[in-house]
């Protein structure tokens, strides 16, 4: 027992003991039973009689009902709490009415009982909703805070709990009042409940000539990228053939209802920047609600040999962005296209590479292997995911440039078009273009400074030195023999 509540219990019986010295010293104020005297004796002990049920209460809540409640992890409802103090007070008033003022107890029960059959009979209906909000305490399957949605669709959150009635807020701030016993007869979704994370779902129209694996790789990059959902894994579909394009239902995981609007303006501007930097054209954007189970372990195929072409995918990864356009057109026949399907392992940490590979759509995972020590001494090796990189970024670039290890693994998130890069490709353009090398190097280590989340170890250590760009530069040229 914590020591607030074993002080509390130790006062709490002591005044109950002076209580009772009090209520014999007070049954000698008036010795022959009758006149003022007598009436001011009654009084005085009818007092200490409610004062000793009150510090009783205390006393049961603080000494078995809450050590209870965080027992067993659940809150007893607050009407039973009221009902508790109502009995040990109707004892008390029994008590003073029969003990104190000699009045029959037969006759109390009686006028009680026809009294509580009249008062039933009046308020049948108060009853019926205090006996809802006492299942609904009791139960706990709603609380102050969640977000229910009615059964005319209405999305409200529960601002009170009260004994009769719900105290609801709708999105538009304005409060209604709903019966406990419509919460607990109609079919009411709780959106917080057991988890408070659910899908919600924008609906995606494109026109109809749009590649459909190439716009659903874009929408599910585009939704992965947004910042805040509860869960990286959307699920993008497409859902149907409409007059005026292809709907692609687009779902993802929010943290909880009260945020939603916010995390569907951040999703919804991350596909139409996405979109627009495809070339894709946008007929119309919606969103709902979806509060049914989704799968996310949908398989995904690709049924097109459409993707965003090579040079597109060259200049949004800026490799090349301080070479001019005759350099990049050209650069760009050179790159070889692969589609990987998600889940694929496209190079490990610890392998040898002669490539380096741009993104051109989809999202992978960046993994380490992090040896750890455990207790018994043995070492324990693990992978831990580092960086997502998407469309735009690249990777490898260490093994090709300078002859390095792969110092990550690189697994497809989702279904990826990646553009494959060659030494030959590089050793071609560094004999064709002198200033090629510094160029291409200056353009590495710029990225590697503005992108730290997405940086390797080395990149950490090579943007600390005092020459990054010659550094890199002169490394690998050496490797290749220039």
């Amino acid at each position: 027992m914590e020591k607030k509540t074993l002080r509390l219990l130790v006062i709490g019986i002591l005044s109950i003991v002076l209580l009772c010295v009090l209520y014999g010293v007070s049954g000698k104020i008036s010795p022959d039973n009758k006149g003022d005297m007598y009436d001011y004796e009654c009084l005085a002990k009818s007092f200490i009689v409610v004062l000793m049920s009150i510090i009783f209460i205390r006393i049961l809540f603080a000494a078995i009902i809450n050590p209870a409640e965080i027992r067993h992890q659940k809150k007893i409802p607050g009407i039973l709490k009221y009902i508790i103090g109502a009995l040990v007070l109707s004892v008390a008033a029994v008590y003073i009415v029969t003990a104190i003022y000699s009045k029959s107890a037969m006759a109390i029960f009686t006028t009680l009982g026809a009294s509580g059959i009249g008062i039933a009979f009046i308020a049948q209906d108060t009853l019926k909703e205090l006996i809802a909000g006492i299942i609904i305490s009791y139960q706990d399957d709603f609380r102050v805070g969640d977000w229910i949605k009615l059964p005319d669709g209405t999305i409200a959150q529960i601002l009170k709990l009260k004994l009769t009635c719900i105290d609801l807020g709708l999105l538009n701030d304005t409060r209604i009042y709903i019966s406990n016993t419509k919460l607990t007869s109609n079919a009411i979704v709780n959106l917080s409940q057991p988890d408070p994370s659910h899908f919600n779902r924008i609906d995606v129209i494109l026109e109809h000539d749009v590649p459909v694996e190439q716009a659903r790789r874009i929408l599910y990059t585009a939704t992965a990228n947004t910042p805040g959902l509860a869960s990286k894994e959307p699920l993008v579909v497409a859902d149907a053939v409409l007059q005026n394009g292809i709907l692609f239902a687009v779902f993802f995981k929010i943290p909880s209802f009260d945020v939603g609007a916010e995390m569907k303006h951040r999703v919804i501007s991350s596909v139409v920047h996405h979109l627009h930097r495809h070339g894709l054209k946008v007929c119309e954007i919606s969103g709902q609600i979806n509060i049914n189970h989704i799968d996310t372990n949908a398989v995904r195929k690709f049924e097109d040999e459409k993707a965003t072409d090579a040079l597109t995918a060259l200049k949004y990864s800026g490799l090349l962005k301080n070479c001019d356009k005759e350099i990049q057109t050209n650069f760009a026949k050179g790159m070889e296209r692969l589609f990987v399907q998600a889940g694929e392992v496209i190079c490990r940490q610890g392998d040898i590479g002669d490539t380096m590979f741009i993104i051109a759509e989809g999202v992978v995972n960046v993994s380490l292997n992090v040896s750890t020590t455990e207790e018994n001494g043995k070492t324990k090796t693990s992978s831990r995911v580092i960086a997502i990189l998407s469309d735009g970024d690249y990777f490898g670039e260490m093994a090709l440039l300078r002859g390095e290890k792969r110092n990550a693994t690189i697994i497809a998130k989702s279904d990826v078009v990646l553009y494959q890069i060659r030494r030959e490709t590089i050793k071609k353009f560094m004999d064709s273009y002198a200033d090629f090398a510094e160029k291409l190097s200056t353009a590495i280590v710029e990225r590697s400074t503005e992108n730290e989340a997405k940086k390797t170890e080395f990149m950490k250590e090579l943007s600390k030195k005092e020459d990054p760009i010659s550094e890199f530069m002169n490394a690998f040229k050496s490797f290749l023999g220039r």
